[in-house]
């Protein structure tokens, strides 16, 4: 089993968080890159591959189409995973999802920080008409009262809107424009559990159903994954993410984890950049950008070789006709040297009979 396999079913067994928490680097506790930003507003649409630069898979594979994003699970212990390179240090996500209906299946959407900061949307297969809200700060999992439940009508066949708005001061989950939850930043233990640290959005589904995970996990998860009754899918047609900030980067300047202590670093966003970045030219395109004189000297070209190429074809056609009239001479000389032998021939097989007749006492008779 994969280190990300073992960390998923070690952070479930724990606590029912999804298998997509986790960090590299926790600045908290050693000192880690600065986060690139995100640093403005930018929608995708779900259905061809996105930008590597922009977006990791980071287990699994998933399904590009035109109806959006699949992330599916057709073999035991399969848990395909999308997340952003970038992070947002407040702000808006707003995805338009399907859910996995499946016992044991969870699909998810997290924004989660480096220092375990943590928001969550998950949906549990068992249960088509619901979605789970939640939170974490700082990793603590030692409470089960904050998550929240929402009625989602059909939210297994039809796409919802799940958007996550989030301030220093609150925290709010909305279904479909309608506002569902509002969590206080004081209302998570005076602040000291409330997430406001530099977060990227991931997605992802994962069996916590799986028959060699904890029962407690198994029972949260509505059973135990049938992996033979699979695939199980969740689907993600587009997403709208927007950061309250712009910059560069977020820095984290002590070990404090709260928000006032995250430094924003001024500059151009490498995901801006990438994000604006024209698409590949088309031959059409790069022609229109060459100088009046490159267009000239391309013509020029184009017509020497169209030029060589057709002495070439006349050669040709006329050495096809010397060789044919050739072959004709030939053809001819062959013929009437055949002709001559013949008559020579047959000549002589007359002069041989009429020599055979006088020889028996007979004469021509003409």
């Amino acid at each position: 089993m994969s280190f990300f396999y073992l960390l998923a079913f070690w952070l479930a067994s724990l606590s029912l968080v999804s298998a997509q928490t986790w960090s590299d680097c926790n600045p908290l506790k050693e000192d880690c890159p600065n986060d690139p930003a995100l640093g403005s507003e930018h929608s995708w649409t779900f259905n061809e591959t996105m930008n590597a630069k922009l977006w990791n898979t980071t287990n699994g594979e998933i399904d590009w189409t035109e109806k959006g994003a699949e992330f599916s699970i057709k073999e035991k212990l399969q848990s395909p995973t999308l997340q952003s390179t970038f992070y947002i240090f407040f702000g808006v996500v707003e995805t338009h999802l399907k859910m996995a209906k499946g016992n044991g299946i969870v699909s998810s959407v997290v924004l989660q920080s480096d220092d375990l900061d943590e928001i969550d949307w998950e949906w549990i297969g068992s249960n088509n008409t619901e979605v789970q809200s939640n939170y974490f700060g700082k990793g603590d999992d030692s409470s089960f009262d904050r998550g929240g439940y929402h009625y989602v009508p059909d939210a297994d066949t039809e796409f919802h809107n799940y958007t996550t708005y989030w301030d220093q001061d609150k925290l709010e989950w909305w279904i479909d424009d309608e506002l569902v939850r509002t969590l206080k930043y004081a209302e998570a233990k005076d602040g000291s559990r409330y997430p406001q640290t530099p977060s990227n959005i991931r997605f992802g589904i994962w069996p916590a159903g799986d028959g060699d995970n904890k029962e407690g996990v198994i029972a949260w998860a509505g059973g135990e994954v049938d992996y033979a009754a699979g695939p199980y899918t969740m689907v993600i047609e587009s997403v709208r993410i927007q950061d309250f900030h712009s910059g560069k980067e977020y820095e984290y300047t002590d070990d404090s984890g709260s928000w006032e202590s995250i430094n924003v670093i001024k500059g151009n966003s490498t995901a801006v950049e990438e994000i604006n970045k024209p698409p590949p030219k088309s031959l059409s395109e790069k022609w229109d950008d060459l100088p009046t004189g490159a267009h000239a000297g391309v013509f020029v070209g184009a017509a020497t070789v169209g030029a060589m190429l057709i002495a070439g074809f006349i050669f040709f056609i006329i050495r096809q006709r010397r060789k044919g009239r050739l072959e004709q001479a030939l053809d001819d000389t062959n013929w009437n040297n055949e002709r001559t032998e013949r008559t020579e021939m047959s000549n002589a097989q007359s002069d041989w009979r009429q020599s055979e007749w006088r020889h028996k006492g007979y004469s021509q008779v003409n």
